[in-house]
């Protein structure tokens, strides 16, 4: 699969690739861009609680993406975010 998988590592959320046999287990939030809809997939500890305050991703995902240029707001990836 191409997709990139946000994953919780010792040291703080890191990027996977996996094959379709092998994914890690849930739960799973697929952030998409709202110009692209491309995004990750946030996995474990790193996705959001569908049972939450407005679906709000842990503060280690949103530390990581924002560190990774997303403006979460829309969200907006760091590949469609205007250059200043």
């Amino acid at each position: 699969m191409s997709a990139v998988w946000l994953i919780p590592g010792p040291d703080g959320p890191t990027t996977a690739r996996y094959c379709r046999a092998c994914p890690p287990a849930g739960p799973i939030t697929d952030l998409t861009c709202a110009r692209c809809g491309d995004g990750p997939l946030l996995v474990g500890d790193l996705a959001a609680d569908p049972a939450g305050p407005d679906d709000v991703l842990p503060a280690a995902a949103q530390q990581w993406l924002t560190a990774a240029g997303w403006r979460l707001d829309e969200p907006v990836c760091p590949n469609c975010r205007p250059r200043h």
